[in-house]
């Protein structure tokens, strides 16, 4: 199982490698570009690719636009990116046999309509997406405040109750435990109630400005979703 492919099919190499000789089930997380679009860098034809039904919609309708516009940027970098489109989708919730461990697949949207999170139980792993980020979550124009601190809080519940450490791995950050998802819950609870949260002092310039963007949207009237 292949959770996300990159930006750049170049990007997918070393998995490439890793699968050459192995059937391939690929999840997107969600439809971002940087999610999405190394799929065409693996080697071998997939089974299938998963996704959420609202990733799917993105692909007929903004992921096209995206490309074009990433390619006019940077032809070099992006001129040999394929769409590849989900194969399958689900609404809510969806479970993998992997042969002696289970995917678990769930919708959580907030981050974007269509983010989904894994957990593989056998493990207590958590493949987070972009539900969690580090040191701050990203918000978007069609983020939604009320789904997404709910969505974190239920599964801070459910990993508090596994017996032994519980690991969650966000698409960008770094491991950690159910405490990354405290964070992020707290920060998105301040900007849900009206305040400002509190960011480490020593924040690279892109996560500044990140926080200073989603200052705005949480500000803007209708510049995202508060819904409760």
């Amino acid at each position: 199982m292949v959770w996300d492919t990159l930006a750049r099919p170049r990007d997918m190499e070393g998995v490439a490698e890793l699968t050459r000789d192995l059937p391939v089930t690929v999840v997107y997380s969600h439809g971002d570009w940087d999610h999405v679009w190394g799929t065409g860098g693996l080697e071998q034809p997939w089974e299938e690719i998963l996704a959420h039904r609202a990733c799917a919609d993105r692909f007929r309708r903004e992921l096209p636009d995206t490309l074009k516009e990433k390619v006019a940027e940077d032809p070099e970098a992006f001129g040999d990116v394929q769409l590849v489109a989900p194969s399958r989708t689900f609404r809510n919730d969806l479970t993998l046999d992997l042969g002696g461990i289970t995917l678990e697949i769930h919708s959580l949207p907030g981050h974007t309509p269509d983010s989904v999170v894994g957990f593989v139980p056998e493990w207590r792993v958590m493949l987070a997406g972009d539900a969690v980020e580090t040191p701050l979550p990203f918000l978007n124009s069609g983020s939604s405040l009320g789904p997404w601190v709910e969505g974190l809080e239920a599964w801070i519940d459910r990993l508090e109750k596994v017996a032994e450490p519980s690991f969650v791995i966000p698409s960008h950050g770094r491991i950690g435990g159910p405490d990354l998802l405290r964070d992020n819950v707290r920060y998105l609870a301040a900007l849900r109630g009206g305040r400002e949260p509190v960011v480490p002092q020593d924040l690279s310039r892109f996560y500044r400005e990140t926080h200073a963007d989603n200052l705005t949207l949480a500000r803007t009237p209708r510049g995202l979703s508060t819904h409760k």
